[in-house]
């Protein structure tokens, strides 16, 4: 009997051991999975980037997309560049494309897009200048040196549609030269070499193309004598495949470059934040770099003070965001 009970004790005693062992096991593996979901729930995954479209010149898709990584990184952007003449991305977006930001070539189609409503907060901002070159194949093989040369019959010309910033300009400078050098009542008058200037260049005009990239690669190509672009895509896009002949600011035209976030972003703090960039001293820094931005010979010209006073309060440059818009 004794040992019968001794044996009982004992069997109980392993029994109760065995349980509060396993329980401690299970308690501490919930404890240990507790751990672990605790963990898990704490690393949050990254967000997917917030894609930005940006309607751009064609003049700057190089600038834009060369310098769009640290934008995006700072950010968790996507930026998705829309290429192309700025006439044409204006209609894009009058027409209800999807846009966040608009870099156009010319303020104008920034003024516009304001009268009808369509920018952020009824605001844009003229951000930087550009003039123009004629631009030359390496080989240079009919000897263009001056703008005179172009006139001569046989040369092949091409330009940027009269629509397009670039071709506008272009049509600008035209009545310039006419309506002085080649005028023989104006004080400025320099010969009858000069006179019907635009009807004899017109003449000669092979090609008028979408946009500035358009009228670069064909020089570059050698399939013209001659094309007319801004000085910032000598820099940019042709190198040293290109030669020049300037144009005197007395006759060049400055173009206006605007930039404004569009009403119908779906994202419009990130669009202002992009649009702060390029207004920023950065920003400014890069355009400089890449040969945007008043030129000391077009700034200091009367011809330039002429044209601020007659076109301000719009065509005034500025390198802030809250020193001027185009809203004054």
């Amino acid at each position: 009997m004794r040992r019968t009970l001794t044996f009982t004790v004992a069997v109980l005693i392993v029994v109760l051991s065995v349980g509060s062992y396993t329980g401690y096991t299970y308690y501490a593996g919930l404890q240990s999975q507790t751990q672990i979901v605790g963990t898990v729930t704490q690393t949050q995954p990254r967000q997917s980037p917030t894609e930005l479209r940006v309607f751009v010149a064609s003049s700057m898709n190089t600038i834009v997309t060369e310098n769009k990584e640290p934008f995006q990184t700072d950010n968790n952007a996507r930026l998705l560049f829309n290429s192309g003449g700025s006439d044409a991305l204006y209609t894009q977006i009058v027409a209800g494309s999807p846009a966040d930001v608009f870099m156009a070539a010319d303020f104008k189609w920034l003024k516009q897009l304001k009268a009808g409503g369509l920018l952020y907060e009824d605001k844009y901002w003229n951000f930087t200048t550009n003039v123009l070159v004629v631009l030359l194949p390496a080989d240079n093989p009919k000897n263009i040196t001056s703008l005179l040369d172009l006139v001569k019959p046989g040369m092949r010309i091409v330009i940027a549609g009269w629509t397009v910033p670039a071709g506008k300009y272009t049509n600008t400078t035209l009545n310039k030269i006419e309506s002085t050098w080649g005028n023989p009542t104006s004080s400025k008058y320099k010969g009858a070499q000069w006179e019907n200037y635009k009807t004899r260049f017109i003449q000669n005009i092979i090609s008028y193309e979408t946009g500035v990239e358009q009228v670069v690669g064909k020089v570059v190509l050698g399939n013209c004598d001659a094309g007319v672009a801004y000085v910032s895509d000598a820099k940019t896009l042709g190198g040293s495949k290109l030669k020049q002949v300037q144009i005197p600011a007395e006759v060049n035209t400055l173009g206006i470059y605007a930039i404004g976030a569009i009403k119908a972003s779906s994202h419009p703090n990130l669009a202002i934040k992009y649009v702060d960039f390029w207004l920023s001293n950065e920003g400014q820094s890069l355009l400089a770099k890449y040969g945007f931005g008043q030129t000391p010979s077009m700034v200091s010209s009367p011809i330039w003070a002429a044209w601020v006073a007659e076109s301000a309060p719009d065509a005034r440059h500025v390198s802030h965001r809250n020193e001027m818009d185009g809203s004054v």
